[in-house]
């Protein structure tokens, strides 16, 4: 076999490689979210973002399988690196919400269509339905009908209550009347 075959081979074994690697992921993800519930929109944010890392994974086999020339080729990528660190730091925020949005995905107990309370101390704390979880926030519809979107990197760092599907924060008739001074005294 001369070079360019072996080169051609190398390259499809890569690229069906990744294939099947990502058609895993894929099955790995419907999968979780079957079992825990979750929307077919959040197993496609998860699912894109697989995608994307396997694509920049074949791009970088190919250019070493393919011998590209590294003196000029070094300069770009250089240049593309300091760009992206320098974007990345810039938007660290945007990645962290990303991040967020992956451990959301596979390690929370809760899915749209759930009653929560994020407590952040007093009156900060957000409480209401999930109407969906984006790659960025989690969107909350309160009772009052505001519709609120609580970044995925703050929802991690604060405890998240879970509630019953019913729950309404409202004092009972009871309560009031227990409250009120009577007009016997």
């Amino acid at each position: 076999m001369d070079q360019l075959e072996t080169k051609l081979l190398v390259s499809i074994i890569v690229i069906v490689s990744a294939y099947i690697i990502q058609t895993i992921t894929k099955k790995y993800l419907t999968a979780i979210t079957e079992r825990k519930g979750f929307s077919i929109h959040r197993k496609m944010y998860i699912s894109n973002f697989f995608a994307i890392i396997y694509s920049v994974m074949v791009l970088i086999g190919m250019i070493f399988i393919w011998d590209v020339s590294l003196k000029g080729f070094s300069v770009f990528i250089t240049s593309f690196f300091t760009l992206t660190a320098v974007a990345f730091v810039a938007q660290w925020s945007m990645l962290s919400n990303i991040t967020g949005s992956l451990i959301l995905f596979f390690a929370y107990p809760f899915k749209i269509g759930d009653r929560i309370r994020i407590q952040d101390g007093g009156e900060n704390s957000v409480e209401g339905e999930i109407t969906n979880i984006t790659l960025f926030n989690i969107r909350i519809m309160t009772e009052d009908g505001v519709d609120i979107a609580y970044p995925n990197n703050l929802a991690l760092q604060k405890p998240i209550k879970k509630l019953n599907p019913n729950h309404i924060n409202t004092i009972t008739s009871e309560e009031t009347d227990d409250q009120q001074p009577s007009s016997n005294e």
